[in-house]
């Protein structure tokens, strides 16, 4: 018995024009409340951003933000887990050994060095709905749960096997073909999932995840069921019991639609 349906976004959830099949999801939404099924939007990207994607029914559904580090019900935050001080030094290090654009993500505002240019910061907006210039990345104030690099695809997996060799205490994920998200060892979207799990009542077996990325396989070897795209990275194919089409043709929702009948 399904009694809790968790999906990614960007990837998964979102075509690359970043919409989606609002009327097939508020039909979907209104079985998934009739069963008492609770649907989860579990996403690296910003609480904020993500709270925006479902005005319809944001208020009843549950998220499951920055790669596990924050959970909220509606609007309201009811779990954190921010980086310690010396892991978030030791990241800030990072991020000026090598020549990546970098994202701090907090729980107030993403934040940037105030040298990125206009274009970038825009190009940002589609994943971050609160984006705060600053001179350095050390003493935020702020609750800091990641940092991501923006990394071209071609040299992403290189690099990320490196940043795991090199700083074993720290934890490394592709958010996506082109990004390396660097958090807490250990943090990823199931450690949300645990929390909901305990908050809920819901038995691990009796939930449905969909994802695309490494950012996601935490989340799919959890979960009782899972789903990869057909566009997903490897890693999230390979930790996936099926493989389903592409998130540009509603495939996850398409799913989630052949589950609920």
């Amino acid at each position: 018995m399904i009694k809790l349906i968790a999906t990614d976004m960007d990837g998964t959830w979102l075509t690359d024009a970043k919409t989606y099949d609002v009327d097939l999801f508020l039909r979907e939404f209104k079985i998934m409340q009739e069963r008492d099924i609770k649907f989860v939007v579990s996403s690296g990207n910003q609480y904020e951003n993500l709270i925006t994607r479902f005005p319809e029914v944001a208020d009843q559904i549950y998220f499951v933000a920055e790669n596990g580090a924050l959970v909220a019900k509606g609007k309201q935050v009811i779990h954190t887990d921010s980086l310690s001080d010396n892991d978030l030094a030791t990241i800030v290090q990072i991020t000026r050994q090598y020549d990546e654009k970098a994202i701090a993500s907090g729980l107030l505002s993403a934040y940037v060095l105030d040298s990125t240019s206009p274009e970038y910061i825009e190009e940002l907006r589609k994943y971050y709905y609160k984006i705060t210039p600053v001179a350095d990345f050390a003493n935020l104030d702020d609750q800091i749960f990641k940092v991501t690099f923006d990394v071209a695809e071609a040299k992403m997996p290189q690099m990320l096997a490196e940043l795991k060799r090199n700083y074993p205490n720290l934890g490394f994920v592709s958010g996506s073909a082109g990004s390396i998200d660097m958090s807490t060892k250990g943090m990823n979207k199931a450690v949300g999932l645990q929390y909901l799990s305990k908050k809920l009542g819901i038995n691990f077996r009796e939930m449905v995840a969909f994802g695309d990325s490494g950012n996601d396989v935490g989340m799919l070897k959890y979960v009782g069921r899972s789903y990869a795209t057909g566009t997903a990275l490897p890693s999230a194919k390979n930790a996936a019991d099926r493989i389903i089409g592409s998130s540009n043709d509603s495939a996850v929702q398409k799913e989630i639609w052949r589950l609920l009948n």
